[in-house]
C-alpha cells in the first residue's frame, strides 16, 4: 500500500566522504532506522536542490526529500505491504 505523506522528520545522517547517509528518522513519535538505501536521486526546486533518498527498514519503503537550501528533511511517501 502506498501512502503520500510529505510530512516534516528529523533524520539522524551520517556522512561519509563526499555522501549524506540517512541513519535513522523520527516520525509519529517513533525512530525508524534505515536499514538500506535503495536508490538516491536529485532535483530542483528554483534555487533549492532536493536530494530524494528511497529507504528501507525490515518492513517498509520510505522517500525522504532534503532541501538544501532550507536544510529541512521531509517524508514524502511511505510503501508497506498492508
Amino acid at each position: 500500500m502506498h501512502t503520500y505523506l510529505d510530512d516534516p522528520v528529523e533524520v539522524l545522517v551520517l556522512f561519509r566522504e563526499d555522501k549524506a547517509i540517512p541513519y535513522a528518522f523520527i516520525w509519529n513519535n517513533r525512530k525508524v532506522k534505515v536499514k538500506d538505501i535503495n536508490l538516491v536521486h536529485e532535483s530542483r526546486d528554483g534555487r533549492a536542490k532536493l536530494v530524494h533518498f528511497a529507504v528501507s527498514d525490515h518492513a517498509n519503503a520510505y522517500k525522504l526529500t532534503f532541501n538544501t537550501e532550507t536544510l529541512k528533511w521531509r517524508l514524502q511517501d511511505v510503501y508497506t505491504d498492508a
